[in-house]
């Protein structure tokens, strides 16, 4: 009965057999990969083609760029001409400051002469614009404003216990408003009112003057004639 049994090792050693004859037959078999490479090939580009790809892709890129620096010189251009011509100081911006300076609402130093005002606004801005003299008027308080970054020297006045505030800045820097004019001893104002403020604006000796207070317009350039340089 024994002798019925195939030998276990033999039949490993038959499938063996029969498995490498199958591998052999499979090393031999030609496989055509002409598909498989053209296929690779059309994903990649070559060298020249994918620098030139590059190249293409950049130029947008460096027009925006230069389109942005023209841009900028353009801006920086524009603002540098604005900020070196005179600028015009609104009558509504400048009725603001008169009543700040009254209120306390700036920051003001207490003086009592326009010598002393004309030596704080030195230390305080050197190369300001110089305040003249005003006889009959009571000196209060002193400050520096910035109109549209041109400095402007301001004095708070006490004339028969009115306040009125004095301006002055360079005539290179401000320009007189379209207003209309009146004129006085030869000098030309222009006049200007806002709510029960009065101002009038004129320029003189080089410098740009702007006086505000609630009275009269008559009365401001009274006072106008008799600043001293």
């Amino acid at each position: 009965m024994n002798s019925e049994i195939p030998n276990r090792d033999e039949s490993v050693e038959s499938v063996d057999r029969a498995i490498s004859a199958r591998l052999s037959k499979l090393r031999s078999m030609p496989v055509d990969l002409t598909n498989l490479e053209k296929a690779i090939k059309a994903q990649i580009l070559p060298p020249t083609n994918q620098s030139r790809w590059r190249a293409l892709a950049l130029r947008p890129l460096r027009a925006i760029a230069a389109s942005v620096v023209l841009v900028s010189a353009i801006a920086a251009a524009i603002l540098l001409s604005a900020s070196s011509g005179p600028v015009l100081a609104e009558a509504a911006q400048m009725a603001q400051v008169h009543r700040e300076i009254v209120s306390g609402k700036i920051p003001v130093t207490q003086v009592s002469s326009i010598n002393a005002a004309n030596h704080m606004l030195d230390q305080e801005a050197p190369g300001a614009p110089s305040l003249p003299q005003l006889p009959d008027s009571h000196v209060m308080a002193c400050c520096m404003k910035s109109v549209h970054n041109k400095k402007m020297a301001c004095v708070l006045l006490k004339d028969e216990g009115v306040s009125v505030t004095l301006a002055v800045a360079s005539a290179a820097d401000m320009k007189l408003p379209t207003a209309p004019v009146q004129s006085r001893n030869g000098v030309e104002y222009r006049v200007q009112h806002i709510g029960d403020l009065s101002m009038v604006m004129t320029e003189r000796n080089g410098k740009w003057l702007c006086l505000i207070g609630p009275m009269p317009a008559d009365r401001l350039m009274d006072m106008a004639a008799q600043l001293q340089f």
